[in-house]
């Protein structure tokens, strides 16, 4: 005899086989990038304000340097993010609009910049950052004094460095000719290599092999915005690149090249993505694979307008390489006309591990006191922008530190698609989980009599619906206690419900719904209320105790999650708490 509902099932399942085809037939080939909304996280501001200067990650840490400050006066100071707070360091020279590599030796070479306040003059100062002990050393003369500046590591630790500010342009190249990092007796040295065909400021600098760099883009020295399908070589002639006839590359007043970089140099693939701009406006993402140039197929177009605002986008590509995303950073585009009016970031995600690239276009709130940097990739994968012009202003640079946070899950999503590809997909999963349902109803009307193992005596089972009596939920809940109390389950920072369910011997579904109606709250946010009660625990009792140690000893996954967390729960950060316990 059939089996009615096992007929029907498989009717479904066989349906919902046939509409992938489909869809992928029917659906428009035009689509509409999705946006997503972002969180802004303000972390603690800098010591002092300051924008020309330069960001990046080193040794797990944030680090600020050089640059300007109020009045317009260059600054030579720095600052390291640790333990949630800035520490001051002084550096030799203070680099305000000059240049910075992260060496592959993880020491940080920096150069350059404007010699005079209100971004006169050009250096020839270079020097070295040493992360482990938070020194800075001088270092030796660039060959031509320049601002306006970019710089790369290519093989060996050699340097290629282009482009000036107000001033004449060439390539030259820094080498150690000792070949020994110790030795600072003249034999660490910049050698000029040639002159440039275009003069530029702010150039891009890629790999092309393994001793030889392509040079383009940016604006000229005078910061004008420059039309050329012309770029310089390191080593050999220059060269024509067809795609700049029509497309130009988007020019960043801050930023480096390798940031840029998606290939593995190791094995000889240097590719990198940056956006490019039409003479129209449009925004498209252009890749370069060891030196040939195309633009990167999407998926849909570069979005330009959203929040019935145009968007300007203002800086260079930064690449994620471990999530295989890149982000390209934009914002409203009448920024700084209308001070009187809050301004928001877009930032817009390119997914270049598929074929085509997918685009998500994140965006933030209006923010109050608006001020633009470019990003840093965090750690963790967020992005973030310390300092900056402060409605475009050098002379009142902000001291504010954001977090925006990319690198997890969105908060609210809505997708702006109006394609029937989307459209037919949504109908197929609405299709799977009528069947499911179906499958299910059947399934338990069949056996709605049947003991359900390590259920509390008081779950009811009516009508295929089951129900907890309150007075079993609370025991449910003084169980939950129990075991979290008992066994520290909270200290493992990947834990899941199903791992408390499985402690406790019974269902992941009613220890969720337990939590929810018992407090008020999701598993989540349960779990996370043990962590900062036990972090406070550890931080009275110790409370000279690293950061580091207490919100591992906490099931933090990462720094940046304790302190978010912490302030969510008490509404202070760490530090506030502790002087106030």
């Amino acid at each position: 005899m059939i089996d009615m509902s096992t007929l029907k099932l498989n009717y479904l399942l066989a349906l919902t086989m046939l509409l992938p085809t489909w869809a992928m037939a029917s659906a428009d080939s035009t689509t509409v990038c999705p946006e997503v909304r972002i969180e802004v996280e303000q972390l603690p501001d800098l010591n002092i304000p300051r924008a020309g200067h330069q960001t990046f990650c080193v040794n797990g840490e944030l680090t600020v340097a050089g640059g300007h400050t109020d009045g317009f006066v260059p600054t030579p100071t720095a600052e390291y993010y640790k333990d949630g707070e800035w520490h001051s360091l002084q550096m030799t020279y203070p680099h305000d609009f000059g240049f910075s590599v992260v060496l592959s030796s993880g020491q940080v070479m920096l150069g350059g910049g404007c010699d005079q306040p209100i971004g006169i003059g050009q250096t020839y100062l270079t020097e070295t950052y040493d992360p482990q002990t938070h020194s800075f050393n001088g270092y030796c003369s660039l060959q031509r004094k320049r601002a306006g500046v970019s710089a790369l590591e290519i093989d060996s630790g050699k340097v290629v460095v282009a482009g000036n500010w107000y001033f004449t342009d060439g390539i030259e190249l820094f080498h150690d000719k000792s070949g020994t990092q110790a030795d600072y007796n003249g034999k660490r040295l910049f050698t000029y290599i040639k002159d440039v065909s275009v003069e530029h400021s702010k150039p891009y600098i890629f790999r092309i092999a393994n001793d030889n760099a392509i040079i383009f883009g940016g604006n000229d020295v005078k910061g004008d915005t420059i039309w050329s399908a012309i770029a310089d070589c390191l080593k050999g002639d220059t060269v024509r690149i067809p795609l700049f006839e029509d497309w130009r590359p988007i020019a960043s007043d801050n930023f480096r090249s390798s940031e840029n970089a998606i290939g593995d140099e190791r094995k000889g693939v240097y590719s990198y993505l940056f956006g490019v701009e039409n003479r129209q406006g449009q925004v498209a993402i252009a890749k370069a694979d060891n030196g040939v140039f195309s633009l990167l197929p999407t998926a849909c177009p570069v979005p330009m307008q959203s929040h019935g605002e145009e968007i300007w986008y203002t800086s260079s590509i930064i690449a994620d390489k471990k999530a295989g995303r890149a982000y390209l950073f934009g914002l409203s585009r009448n920024f700084p006309t209308a001070p009187e009016k809050p301004w928001r970031w877009y930032i817009l995600s390119i997914d270049y591990t598929k074929q085509p690239a997918d685009l998500t276009l994140y965006y933030t709130d209006p923010l109050p006191d608006f001020h633009i940097n470019a990003p840093v990739l965090t750690d963790d994968g967020n992005l973030l922008i310390a300092g900056g012009l402060y409605h475009g202003s050098n002379f009142t640079p902000s001291k504010r530190v954001l977090l925006l946070c990319v690198g997890q899950e969105p908060i609210v999503a809505e997708s702006s698609s109006t394609s029937l590809k989307y459209i037919v997909l949504l109908l197929l999963l609405a299709l799977v989980i009528i069947a499911i349902i179906l499958y299910l109803f059947i399934y338990i009307r069949k056996r709605h009599n049947r003991q359900i193992d390590k259920l509390p005596d008081d779950v009811q089972e009516q009508d295929s619906v089951v129900a907890i009596s309150d007075e079993a939920s609370a025991q449910l809940m003084k169980r939950i206690y129990e075991v979290m109390e008992t066994q520290k389950l909270y200290q493992n920072s990947d834990l899941k419900v199903t791992d408390l369910a499985v402690a406790m011997g019974t269902n992941r579904r009613f220890v969720s719904d337990c939590i929810n109606s018992q407090k008020g709250c999701t598993f989540s946010q349960f779990v996370n209320i043990y962590r900062v009660e036990h972090a406070k625990r550890v931080m009275r009792r110790n409370p000279d105790k690293k950061i580091a140690d207490i919100y591992i000893e906490s099931g933090f996954a990462n720094e940046g999650s304790f302190f978010r967390t912490f302030k969510a729960v008490t509404g202070m950060t760490p530090k506030e708490w502790l002087s106030k316990a």
